[in-house]
Order: C-alpha cells, then sequence, then structure tokens
C-alpha cells in the first residue's frame, strides 16, 4: 500500500501514515526498513504493509518511495489517536 506520513513524533519514535484507502496507520522506529529516523517528515511519500495489532491499524515494512505522487483521501483518517507533538 501507498500513503504518506501524516503525523511524526521525534522524541516519541512513532508516528501515523496516511494510505490511498483513507485509514491512518500507526507506525514506530521498528516499523521502517531503509528509513532513518533523521530523515522521516511529514509528507514523506512512502510503501508500507497494513495489519491490525493492539486495537488499531499498523504500518510495517514502511520504506521511502522516490518521486511518487500520493492520492490520500480528505480529512485526518479513521480510527487513529492524536499523538502529541
Amino acid at each position: 500500500m501507498r500513503g504518506s506520513i501524516t503525523r511524526w513524533n521525534k522524541k516519541l519514535g512513532c508516528g501515523f501514515i496516511l494510505g490511498e484507502d483513507g485509514f491512518e496507520a500507526f507506525f514506530d522506529c521498528s516499523s521502517l526498513d531503509g528509513l532513518e529516523i533523521r530523515t522521516l517528515s511529514v509528507g514523506i511519500p512512502v510503501e508500507y504493509q497494513q495489519r491490525f495489532g493492539h486495537e488499531r491499524l499498523r504500518a510495517t515494512g514502511v520504506k521511502a518511495v522516490a518521486n511518487a505522487r500520493i492520492e490520500s483521501a480528505a480529512g485526518r483518517g479513521r480510527g487513529s489517536p492524536l499523538l502529541p507533538t
């Protein structure tokens, strides 16, 4: 699946990805595949796999997508709690 990082908390090392399907998936540092924490920021297009874990949608195998155009759904996503920034 493709999406883009919508929220990233550097201190906590976690954030959310809004997928092309309109759902937000939680990810943390252990979910990254080839991405470095220092290079993460909101808006980066990514590819990932989704799974349902511990009461929310999670992203795994998160990789950057070079030169990709992300078509995201309007709004902030569904079913994900807010992270403090």
